[in-house]
């Protein structure tokens, strides 16, 4: 899940400035979601909502669930 809060952050990144909601956040998530879901089962995570956390200065995802870093991803 990609909140409003978070898809300001991405629309700081230069990549993806130019781009409309909610588009923006369906095509981040639908481009990521598949090796994310590798990472995530790789690291044990059991299904379930996970959260999408950016971090526009550090360019990364962090996938969080109950306030727990699942992983982090480079964006």
């Amino acid at each position: 899940m990609l909140d409003g809060e978070n898809v300001d952050r991405l629309k700081t990144l230069a990549d993806f400035e130019a781009k409309e909601e909610p588009a923006l956040a369906e095509d981040f998530l639908r481009f990521r979601v598949e090796a994310w879901a590798e990472n995530l089962a790789d690291a044990g995570a059991v299904p379930g909502d996970v959260f999408v956390s950016v971090d526009p200065h550090q360019r990364k995802a962090h996938l969080v669930r109950s306030s727990e870093t699942l992983f982090s991803a480079d964006i």
